[in-house]
């Protein structure tokens, strides 16, 4: 018989199967996609007790760890504790237990991990394509007709003109069917700036859809798109706000939303945003169509000269419009961004800025677009650069702190609001930004954690990214995925996550029964009535699109060309290291109490049971 000084453990017996029953309400919440083989993983649990084994497929536990100490996140509520996994390498499908007991069965490590959801969230652009039949070839059981097919759109009098422009292409901006230049300008910086940091990896990269002439896929997609930017232009430079029709249609296929088609607006914003993103492509598109790069270039130049005649023209939807407004009374963010990549591309001074923003970006503010252009050009901003540097740096450490305390995210209460996992997203694309300058893997694994969040490891242990995971969105707000009879909603959208307004919350037969918590973080239903929590949108997919292509581009061995040398090795942060030997741990599985000492285990009195 062996004495492991039990009696002191005897008298507690009945206290610690009480300890043991929470042990099974533990909760673990992970990526449910999967984590890089190589990369630091972490997973959240909740009302956990005692260590964590991770258990293989053949029922052999392969790493036993110890969760770190507890903390509250505020935006949910719970007290977590994180779970660093980091040594486990070896790519296969894993339980997780705790207290001996199976809570989840789902944890995957794999090599190239977000390489599908990548293209998912790639392809999701073709199927918002406007003006265009998609065809079983490349849109399987999602096929549809060609909606808005006809090119002639009424100049409504708030653009100042009458009579009728031809503009069609372009993306469907949300889960409606108008198109919208200020949410087209950040999607497709966005979009464009992952091809320009990573031209290499996605030259190759190709996710089934049909491509024009030689383009990679990626610059195939995001033409489309640009093709009815340019559409928008006015002949003095000035660039409409928006292509819609006066109201928002039923839940109906593109092809039946047959009301007249407007172009709405002509505002500061919208120009701005346009000469950004055509001086950004006119780089970028330059090695495969000098011509189109030359085109996107005057346009560019031809926008800003009018946004700068035109500083304070101020955008608001007319008494007759109710569709999305984009309204922005800021405008200098605009005027910023667009000088900045102009400089970029030209070298001409007189588009130069100076200054850096702490403010993330989106839609409404895109002076972080500006910080981040001014940062990763030293040479051609020189001291500006070195300030912008020093800014998206301080931003950067702040983030990392929050991402290792709580759920280990970037997220605060004060992120939550409309369209709150773009913010995440792009709170990851900052941290890669950070990355990208210093080479610390402290903001590389930061952001890794973005990608965490947004596919599973969150209090609602959901996965925002419709078609992957273990749990997703079923009925997001977006009239195809209600119409087409489909079942599984179009794959590939990333859903605008939880938030505390209640936008969509009333009596009427359209409107949402109230899902709010009181607190920000489960704020959130899969309801097709959920327009202000499960929507999706162009700019939310291009963060998390940008975040996961990334990832996978610099674990590929590419890196952006204004980095600092050697981030293509990564190599997982030190994680805690497992036990391969301890003193006894009292265990309860299997309706029994039991001592467990360095993997064996005995019960109460010393006796070998396993």
């Amino acid at each position: 018989m062996l004495n492991f000084g039990l009696k002191q453990y005897v008298p507690m017996t009945i206290a610690l199967l009480s300890l043991s029953t929470a042990a099974f309400s533990a909760t673990a919440y992970i990526n449910q996609v999967g984590y890089r083989s190589g990369d630091s993983k972490e997973f959240a649990l909740v009302d956990g007790s005692g260590n964590v084994e991770i258990v293989n497929a053949s029922g052999s536990t392969v790493l036993t760890v110890t969760p770190g100490e507890s903390s509250t996140w505020a935006p949910s509520g719970q007290n977590v504790q994180l779970v660093d996994f980091s040594e486990l390498k070896t790519p296969g499908t894993y339980s997780i237990k705790v207290g001996g007991q199976v809570v989840r069965s789902d944890l995957k490590v794999a090599d190239k991990t977000y390489e599908d959801v990548l293209k998912a969230s790639l392809k999701w652009y073709y199927y918002q394509r406007a003006s265009m039949a998609l065809d079983e070839t490349y849109a399987g059981q999602w096929k549809r007709a060609a909606g808005h097919t006809n090119p002639t759109a009424r100049l409504h009098s708030s653009t100042g003109a009458s009579g009728t422009i031809n503009s069609s292409k372009g993306w469907y901006d949300a889960g409606d069917y108008g198109r919208y230049i200020v949410n087209s300008g950040i999607t497709t910086y966005t979009l464009l700036s992952l091809y320009e940091h990573f031209p290499d990896y996605f030259k190759t990269l190709k996710w089934n859809i049909p491509a024009e002439g030689n383009l990679p896929d990626l610059l195939a997609e995001i033409k489309w798109n640009l093709d009815w930017m340019l559409t928008m232009q006015a002949s003095d430079g000035g660039v409409y706000h928006k292509l819609t029709t006066l109201g928002f249609p039923g839940d109906v296929m593109p092809a039946q939303d047959s009301d007249p088609l407007y172009v709405i607006g002509k505002g500061t914003a919208a120009t701005f945003d346009f000469a950004a993103v055509m001086a950004v492509a006119a780089r970028v598109y330059k090695p495969f169509d000098a011509s189109y790069a030359s085109k996107c270039l005057e346009a560019a130049k031809k926008a800003y000269a009018w946004g700068a005649q035109n500083p304070n023209k101020a955008f608001n939807n007319p008494s007759d419009v109710a569709t999305g407004s984009y309204a922005d009374g800021s405008l200098g963010d605009e005027k910023d961004f667009a000088g900045t990549e102009l400089f970029v591309t030209t070298g001409d001074a007189s588009y130069k800025t100076s200054g850096a923003s702490h403010n993330l970006p989106g839609w409404a503010d895109v002076s972080g677009l500006a910080t981040y252009g001014k940062a990763t050009h030293a040479t051609e901003f020189g001291n500006v650069a070195q300030v912008a540097k020093d800014t998206l740096l301080s931003v950067a450490d702040d983030f990392e702190a929050r991402s290792t305390t709580g759920f280990g995210v970037v997220m605060g209460d004060n992120d939550f609001y409309w369209g709150s996992n773009s913010v995440a997203g792009n709170q990851g694309v900052w941290l890669l930004h950070a990355y990208y300058l210093t080479g610390d893997k402290k903001y590389y694994v930061a952001a890794t954690k973005v990608l965490d969040y947004l596919l599973g490891k969150n209090p609602l242990d959901m996965s925002f990214l419709t078609g992957y995971g273990t749990k997703s969105p079923m009925m997001p707000h977006h009239r195809p995925s209600t119409a087409d009879g489909v079942k599984d909603p179009v794959p590939g959208m990333i859903v605008g996550g939880p938030q505390p307004g209640g936008e969509d919350i009333g009596s009427q037969t359209w409107e949402c029964k109230d899902y709010r918590t009181g607190k920000p973080a489960t704020s959130y239903t899969d309801n097709r009535c959920s327009y202000a929590t499960n929507e999706v949108a162009i700019n939310w997919n291009a963060p998390f699109a940008y975040l996961a292509g990334a990832i996978e581009a610099i674990n590929a061995g590419y890196a952006p060309s204004f980095a600092t040398s050697g981030i293509t090795s990564i190599k997982p942060a030190v994680a805690r290291k497992a036990h391969a030997k301890q003193g006894p741990q009292l265990r309860f599985a299997d309706q029994m109490l039991y001592v467990e000492k360095n993997g064996k285990r005995f019960n109460l009195n010393g006796h070998r049971i396993k």
